[in-house]
């Protein structure tokens, strides 16, 4: 049984010599070649808008080929997103007519202000005075809605809506 717990031992300790020494004296370089493979990914850049109150979209995006890859990215306006808030703000303040101009800005707004038989206001008229004074500017807008016979008359406009809400596009009094 010595023996054998001698023999154990010095085959252990053989063992252990030659891990150590392999560990120990082992070349501590690694080399990888990347012969063959595809350029890294093209990782487009993460753009936020987390805030309700931003009239911004952000856009990015990447592209790969086999030599070389390439991304960006930027943040678009919302026009329409910023029209509305103003608009909000003008009403808030108490300026309504001011607010509803702002959206008649937009032609999809005004078509249908018109056809509700409400017309943006225009160069401080509003109602039928603003109708008559629309026609006067941009008739192409009504034909277009109504058809090209149509034609808006001098006697739709009463006479007392006219003088309360003048329009003098050329400011002469």
């Amino acid at each position: 049984m010595k023996d054998f717990i001698w023999y154990l031992s010095v085959a252990l300790g053989a063992a252990f010599f030659i891990l150590v020494t392999e560990y120990a004296f082992a070349d501590s370089k690694t080399v990888i070649e990347y012969k063959g493979q595809p350029v890294p990914s093209a990782m487009a850049p993460s753009m936020s808008a987390f805030s309700q109150d931003v009239c911004a979209v952000p856009v990015s995006g990447g592209a790969n080929t086999g030599v070389f890859a390439i991304s960006g990215g930027t943040v678009m306006t919302d026009d329409n997103c910023v029209r509305l808030k103003n608009a909000k703000a003008l009403h808030d303040m108490g300026l309504k007519v001011a607010a509803v101009s702002l959206l008649c800005k937009n032609p999809d707004v005004w078509d249908a202000m018109e056809m509700s038989g409400s017309p943006c206001p225009v160069g401080g008229s509003v109602g039928d005075a603003a109708r008559l004074a629309w026609w006067e500017l941009e008739p192409a807008r009504f034909k277009k809605l109504y058809g090209q016979d149509y034609e808006v008359k001098q006697s739709q406009v009463k006479d007392e809506e006219a003088t309360t809400y003048p329009y003098n596009p050329d400011n002469v009094e």
